[in-house]
């Protein structure tokens, strides 16, 4: 690790992550660090320049060494942003600083979710001005959404935000629902929340990948990664995610009914819920779907709204519960995860997990009598298939 440049401030990944959003105009098209009018205004109104603005975006990192960097900042100076590895990942054109108000900390854009490094985000004076990421794949997302609008004439665009941990078959059915009554899906891919996170969010990002390329149609679906902030894990800023799809040209957002964050609540037989006001204020349609299931009775996945049968037939579609049977090495069953993608996680969650792969396959699967090199994820799937034999069952 080098030693940081003296007009340079340190910053750890999530304050990084929430730099990165306000440059690429994923909450509003004010895509600066705010002064203390600015603040001010966002603090009193929840507005800024007529756009509904939950957050202030507040810079004011902790430590000695910002600090004094701050303090000594000169207007017009560019100060470099460096990450926890050395490396210089963007910079600040300074415009000015001054005191933060600690006592509006929880409207501020880099305190708005409980990560431990977000509470220590904040010190004494705040720095405003423009702000340049370098090499930020966001940017490089929404050139390509500009591109696929633009060559498809999209004009009904429908954002869905998914943790996809793990991606299983009510995921999947959700997308198609989606691609069905849209010209193009933005699928928000969320970083998980603290202890939930047991897959890496490559991983994650590469079974999407792999599902789209094989059973979605071309240009119909574009990953939106969240990778480098936490401000959307496990649902708990729904205001954000409408103002993101909103920002990123979606005119519908799709939220499943057990959305933590909703408060979802009844009037007159009518489903409401907190995010009514964003209707009005973005021209957003918000649709609440209902839980998706596997009814042993219907012999397929249903929703809880269209299926008679009680919840004694319903397989439910846990994301801990499918978690604790991949970390146990055990594939989920086909109903409720596709086989290729149990085989994509697995072989990466247990890598080199037996000690001769080939050996194992030779003797529990038929082969065309071709000596077949085999790898772990084939091993998997392969297996799948034996388990789906009914012959003998």
């Amino acid at each position: 690790m080098t030693s940081p440049r003296k007009n340079s401030i340190l910053i750890n990944n999530e304050a990084f992550g929430a730099l990165d959003l306000i440059e690429n105009q994923i909450f509003s098209k004010f895509n600066r660090l705010m002064n203390e009018k600015e603040a001010n205004e966002v603090y009193e109104t929840g507005f800024l320049g007529g756009e509904p603005m939950p957050y202030a975006f507040v810079f004011a990192p902790q430590g000695k060494r910002n600090q004094e960097t701050i303090k000594n900042a000169q207007k017009g100076e560019k100060i470099e942003l460096i990450n926890s590895s050395g490396e210089s990942v963007g910079h600040i054109n300074v415009s000015g600083s001054f005191k933060f108000d600690e006592t509006k900390s929880a409207q501020n854009i880099f305190r708005a979710n409980e990560t431990e490094s977000a509470r220590q985000c904040c010190d004494k004076l705040a720095i405003s001005g423009e702000i340049k990421i370098y090499g930020s794949a966001l940017e490089k997302v929404k050139e390509r959404i500009g591109s696929v609008k633009k060559e498809q004439n999209a004009q009904k665009i429908t954002a869905i935000m998914l943790t996809a941990e793990p991606f299983n078959r009510a995921h999947e059915r959700l997308i198609r629902m989606t691609i069905d009554k849209a010209d193009l899906v933005l699928l928000f891919l969320l970083k998980s929340h603290g202890a939930d996170e047991v897959m890496s969010f490559a991983l994650k990002k590469r079974v999407l990948e792999y599902f789209i390329q094989n059973y979605i149609p071309q240009n119909r679906l574009i990953i939106v990664p969240f990778e480098n902030s936490s401000l959307f894990s496990s649902h708990l800023n729904p205001t954000l995610e409408c103002i993101a799809a909103h920002r990123l040209g979606a005119d519908k957002l799709v939220v499943g009914q057990n959305h933590a964050g909703i408060g979802m609540f009844y009037d007159h037989n009518v489903a409401h819920t907190v995010l009514e006001r964003y209707k009005n204020d973005l021209n957003l349609e918000i649709v609440v779907l209902p839980e998706l299931v596997y009814c042993n009775e219907c012999k397929t996945l249903v929703s809880t709204k269209t299926c008679p049968h009680g919840q004694h037939h319903h397989i439910k579609y846990h994301a801990q519960t499918l978690k604790t049977l991949l970390l146990s090495g055990i594939l989920p069953p086909a109903i409720l995860m596709r086989r290729d993608v149990s085989a994509m996680i697995l072989s990466e969650l247990f890598p080199n997990r037996f000690e001769n792969i080939q050996k194992l396959c030779d003797e529990l699967f038929p082969s065309n009598g071709l000596l077949e090199k085999q790898t772990e994820r084939e091993f998997y799937e392969k297996l799948m298939k034996l388990y789906q034999t009914t012959s003998l069952s």
